[in-house]
């Protein structure tokens, strides 16, 4: 990322994402738009990918989030760097939490990040 303006173009995007996968959690839609929870950055050359749900999937189930990155070319996974920036851009100082998941594709990096109660 190179500047202040990009910085700030990606971090609206990432927690607008959050924000979308947050309405859905508080109120299914029963017919949403594709493509609602991912985004492209193409300042950084990523594809942001934020689910919220319970894990597993029941009432008693643990309330996180399911996030994907991935290059939008596919030709390697996002570097360390790259991942935090996404992680902290969408989720502040809960992406400190952030457990990353074992990718059958290794090119995806795949992470579980804790739900915050908004209180």
């Amino acid at each position: 990322m190179s500047g202040g303006q990009h910085d700030a173009t990606t971090s609206q995007l990432l927690d607008a994402l959050r924000r979308r996968a947050d309405e859905d959690f508080a109120a299914p839609a029963g017919d949403r738009e594709p493509g609602r929870h991912q985004v492209d950055l193409p300042e950084v050359g990523l594809r942001v990918s934020v689910t919220r749900s319970r894990y597993p999937n029941r009432p008693d189930g643990v309330d996180q989030y399911a996030v994907t990155v991935t290059r939008s070319s596919l030709d390697a996974p996002p570097q360390e760097f790259e991942v935090r920036m996404v992680l902290s851009g969408a989720f502040g100082d809960a992406a400190a939490q952030a457990v990353e998941r074992t990718s059958p594709n290794a090119r995806v990096r795949m992470f579980r990040v804790p739900a915050q109660d908004p209180s």
